[in-house]
Parts: structure tokens; sequence; C-alpha cells
């Protein structure tokens, strides 16, 4: 009987709750360029779309990672993190709407948020070395009966609950988490049984920000074990916030607590509001400050790729699999000596009819673009271009690690399934191109069909989400036309507007960044007077339009009369190959990257 052997796949994507410290700090590696903002002192922002690393983030920022990472103990570390992850949470209990415009809303709702995060204050010690001396017990067990039970009286509660005198510093901890969870609960009972006409009925005390969460962590960092720098409470995909919670959360940011308390906030692009109880709006840099990963990509895509190849270096090895990345995800090689050989005689041609200024210039623009427009000959009829190769697989992901990591996992599976078990030295090409292919296709069909299904077909949104998936199959269309053509500058797969948008063309663009359709950015606009928004169409679906996804010199200024058409239907595509991309846009319509 032969044994089979489990091998373990170095690309599998875990969150980060699953992962151990150990794991977390041997993959972690910072893809962000503005990463050493956030671990600092004072409120933070961090926006950016799912995938793009920021829970990998918070966990590396835990103490358990950093003690490790750094090779140090607690009160060593310059902050305490404390990771609180939104999604998926009893915060976003259905019940809670039930609350809107009664007197209770905002009281519970900030008591629920207050509660929550103190449950993961109190858990994030659990798996820290604390120390046990006799003074250390002391300190703990001052902290917890004259400073946490003394504010939950303030606040109302009636636990007679106390400590005993043998409790060691992980029993003090863990017996206010255990009040903290009942609390929890009991608003959770409330919400499941209450009547909205005897919104009263609650009993329990009402904890919030100011009166309770806040002087107990500001006790907590006093501990002898404790950091000298600030505690950081990490909510991740704050975007999952009822609105009446995420006004309670604007108001604890223009609190200004930030020597003792930093909030650490990320949001997928589609936080509710900026605005406070009070009525005012939180601004940056007055009240916090801001980093959108989500731009990343568009201005330091030599560094993303870097960092992949880091974190693929550093998985492979953990792996045991002794190999560069390169060699791991080879490219087609028939395909890649054709371009070559095209590149070759662009270089001979430059001389009576090259376009640009030196032959590399010819090459970068046209080789792997004339390969592309060959497979539409008799030549190569039926045949297709491969998106295999590492470089090639770190461009398609779009600047998001996540979008790297699961093909490669699905890659990485296929190939063992493909060995019959044995080893894996490398990907194929053919099965790096089909996942590219099946990934591609799946964000193009299924995740529009999943965001449709998400309302009704009677609603707004369910109309803007029809629209976004007609302006992304006309723009990737479009992008093909002006690849495949003989324009002086083929890579395009960006577009800039020519004229303010409408409401309903802004809310649809708005839609594409927050589901990662569309990176946003800016550049300056026609008359040189200011800047234009810029939209760049996802690498991600470069498979499904056969685009080129290494590099774009050029994008496409377009009236609000174009995107229109485009978001009714993809027929603008039919239009323009019908009419050729020279007929349907003038010359100013396409422009290069200065």
């Amino acid at each position: 009987m032969t044994k089979t052997v489990k091998i373990r796949n170095p690309f599998s994507v875990q969150t980060p709750e699953e992962i151990t410290a150990k794991d977390a700090v041997s993959l972690f590696v910072d893809v962000f360029t503005d990463f050493p903002r956030i671990p600092h002192r004072g409120h933070t922002f961090v926006h950016g779309p799912r995938g793009c690393g920021k829970s990998m983030m918070f966990r590396y920022l835990q103490p358990d990672c950093q003690c490790l990472a750094h090779s140090c103990d607690i009160a060593e570390l310059p902050f305490f993190a404390i990771y609180a992850p939104i999604k998926n949470t009893n915060l976003s209990l259905t019940e809670l709407i039930r609350l809107k415009d009664l007197n209770l809303d905002t009281m519970l709702n900030e008591h629920f948020l207050t509660l929550y995060l103190a449950v993961r204050a109190f858990a994030a010690t659990e798996p820290l070395e604390i120390p046990d001396k006799p003074q250390d017990r002391q300190s703990v067990r001052d902290f917890v009966e004259k400073h946490f039970l003394v504010l939950l009286r303030r606040c109302g509660s009636s636990l007679t609950h106390s400590t005993t005198p043998n409790m060691s510093v992980q029993q003090l901890f863990a017996f206010a988490l255990r009040l903290c969870e009942e609390l929890y609960s009991e608003v959770i009972m409330f919400l499941k049984t209450f009547s909205s006409s005897a919104p009263s009925a609650f009993k329990g005390p009402l904890c919030g920000y100011l009166d309770f969460l806040y002087p107990m962590l500001r006790q907590m960092r006093k501990l002898p074990f404790m950091p000298d720098g600030p505690i950081f409470l990490m909510l991740d995909d704050a975007d999952n916030l009822n609105k009446t919670q995420t006004v309670i959360l604007n108001s604890w940011v223009s609190t200004r607590t930030t020597s003792d308390v930093s909030l650490k906030i990320s949001t997928q692009l589609n936080y509710k509001t900026y605005r406070t109880l009070a009525g005012t709006t939180i601004a940056t840099p007055h009240d916090y400050s801001e980093v959108n990963i989500a731009t990343v990509y568009t201005s330091s895509r030599n560094r993303y790729q870097e960092r992949v190849r880091e974190i693929v270096r550093k998985r492979l090895s953990l792996a045991g699999i002794e190999s560069t990345p390169e060699s791991f995800f080879p490219p087609d090689r028939e395909q890649e000596e054709e371009i070559d050989r095209i590149a070759e005689t662009l270089k001979r041609e430059w001389g009576t009819r090259g376009r640009g200024y030196r032959p590399s210039d010819d090459v970068v623009r046209y080789a792997r673009p004339n390969y592309i427009a060959s497979l539409k000959g008799t030549r190569k009829a039926g045949s297709k271009y491969s998106y295999a190769g590492f470089e090639q697989l770190v461009h398609v992901s779009s600047g998001l690690v996540r979008c790297f990591l699961e093909p490669a996992s699905q890659m990485f599976a296929g190939q063992v399934s493909h060995n019959g078990g044995k080893p894996v030295k490398s990907i194929s090409p053919n099965l790096q191109n089909d996942v590219a292919r099946d990934e591609s296709n799946n964000l193009l069909f299924e995740e529009f069909d999943k965001l449709a299904s998400e309302e009704g077909h009677e609603n707004e949104y369910y109309t803007r989400v029809k629209q976004l998936s007609n302006l992304v199959r006309s723009l990737g269309g479009t992008f093909h036309q002006i690849l495949i053509s003989n324009r002086s500058e083929r890579r395009v797969i960006s577009i800039a507007l020519s004229e303010e948008p409408t409401p309903e063309i802004a809310a649809v663009l708005k839609l594409g960044v927050q589901q990662g359709y569309f990176h946003a950015s800016s550049l300056g606009n026609k008359e040189g007077t200011g800047r234009t928004p810029l939209y760049i169409l996802t690498r991600r679906l470069a498979p499904s339009f056969t685009l080129d996804p290494f590099g774009f010199a050029g994008y496409l200024f377009v009236t609000n009369g174009f995107l229109r058409d485009a978001m009714s239907s993809p027929d603008v595509v039919k239009r323009i190959r019908e009419t050729g991309v020279d007929s349907y846009f003038d010359s100013g319509q396409l422009e290069l990257f200065k």
C-alpha cells in the first residue's frame, strides 16, 4: 500500500486570526509605501480594496508578533496593538436597525461597540508571556479592582464580582474578560428580544468611550510590563459598522486622545460617513492621517513587484522548495521567444520605420502588442496569449497581494494533482494561464452576478451594478481594440474624465473603485488649470480582454456621452471595431503619460 504524503501548499491564504505569530512574522513583507506612517502615535485611516494586505499588516503589529520580530519583551515595544475585526461580528446585528430613530439608538450602539473593544483588549493579553511576579499581580489586581470595576459601576453596572488573592496575572485579565463578555452578551440578548414599543426596557449599564473605554485603556498602559507608547485600537474593515456606529467612531477620532490611545481604522473604500455626533466632520490632518493603499500600484509598480517576489521567496523557503519565484512560475517559452523575434525585427527596422526616440522604445511599446495582434491572424488561428510567468502574474494581480496568492494557491494544488502527489518544483505555464483566465472571468461574470443578487432587481444599487458591468466590458473591449490597432501608443488601460461627471456616472465609478474594478488616481487636465480624475482598469481583467498587463503609457480622455453609452451597453465596442479606432477616437482623446 502506497503511503500518501500530504504536501503543504505554500500559497494558502489564512485570515489573520488563524496565523500564528511565528508564521505572521516569517511571512510578513511590507508591501505598502506608507507603512512607516501607520505604527506611530495618532489616529490613522487606512483605505484599500479587499486583498491588498491591510489585515495582515494589522496582524503583524500585534504584540506577540512584534515581540518575536524584534526579540524583545512587551515593555520594550513602542506601542501595544489590539486587533478588532469588524466583519462577521455581532456588531452588524440586524436587530440594531430597529433602534433607529429611538432615543436608545446612539447610547446602545456606543455601549455595544465599547464593550466589543473592551473584550478584544483583554483577549489580546491571552497569547502573551506576561510576567507573574508578585508586584505584577498586585498591579493588575489594583487595575481591575480600583479602575476597571469602578468604571463599570460608574456606568451603571450592578455587578458584585471581585477578584481573589491567589489569582495570577493571566487569571486577573481573564476575570475582566469574562465580565465584559457577560455584559456584551446581555446586549445581544436584549436586541434579540426587545420590542420597538418599549425601548427603555434595557436595564444594564451604558458604557462609552470617554467614560469607560478610554480611561480603562489609559490605566492599562500604566501597568509595569506595558510599553511606554500608546495603545493602538485597530478596527479592521470599519465599512461594516452601521451608520450610527460610524458616527460614534468619528466622534472618538475627534477627541484626539492619541497620547494614550490611537485609533487605526481600515476600510475597503466604502466608509459610510465622516460626520460626528455633533454634526461636524472630522478632517485630515487636523484629526487624523490617511493612507490610501489603493494607489500604491499606480505610483510604485517596481517596488510592489520586488515585495511580491520577497513574499513568494519566503513562502517557498518555508515549504522547503528550493526555487526562485521566476523559476517556480516560468513563462511560456515559445511565446516569449516569438516576442523576442518581433523585438529584434523592431530594432532592425527602427532606422527607417521607428516611432520612438531609440530602438528600445519601440521594443517596449510594440513587441508584445504586435504579438497579441498577430494571434488574430490566420497564421495562429485559435491561438491564445499565455498569461504565465512570475513577472506577468505579478502585474495581473494589479497591486493586490491576495490576488497573487489565491491564484498561486490554486495553481499549486492543480500541479500537485497533475504530479500525482509528487513534490512540486514549478508550475506549468499552461496551468498558470488557465487559472489566471479562470480568475479573470470569475471577476468579470460571477462576481458581478453576486453583486447584483445582493439586492432586489427593483432598486438603484442593482441598476448601478449592471451599469458598472457594462462599463467594464466596454472599456476592456475598447482597450483591446486600441492594443491591436496601428496607433503609436497602444498600451492603454486607463480613462481620464474630460468633464465633470454626472452624479450617475460618478456613482458608478465610485462603485467600481470600491469593488476593485478600478484604481482611482488623477492627472493634470488638458487646459493645465488643475487635475482631473483618472480611472485605471484592474489588470486582473487582462486575460478576459487579452490586454498586455506589463505596462501602460497612455490614457483615453472620455466624455460623459461616451461613458453613458458604455454604461448602457457594451455595443460601443462593436462600433469601434467596425469604424476603426482612429475613426472613433480623435487624436486628442488618446494621450501619453508625461
